[in-house]
């Protein structure tokens, strides 16, 4: 039986606008819980993963989207 992926729910602490603001990776990824397959928002840069990555299907460029997203929240809590 195959599983559906859970869909992480991420809250925006005060400790993570920090460490993006700091531009700390390891803190942000801490306070965020990012997991070791998945792009830091510090990394995402646009709204698609790099083209090197994209045709792979990997669980890395699979993430791309939801750290594009969080960026976008990191930056406008900053």
């Amino acid at each position: 039986m195959k599983r559906r992926p859970r869909k992480k729910r991420v809250t925006i602490s005060a400790a993570a606008v920090e460490a993006f603001k700091a531009g700390n990776r390891q803190a942000l990824g801490t306070a965020l819980g990012v997991r070791p397959w998945e792009p830091n928002p510090l990394d995402v840069d646009g709204s698609l993963a790099p083209e090197w990555a994209r045709h792979g299907g990997t669980a890395w460029s699979q993430a791309w989207p939801a750290s594009w997203e969080l960026r976008q929240q990191l930056e406008a809590a900053a």
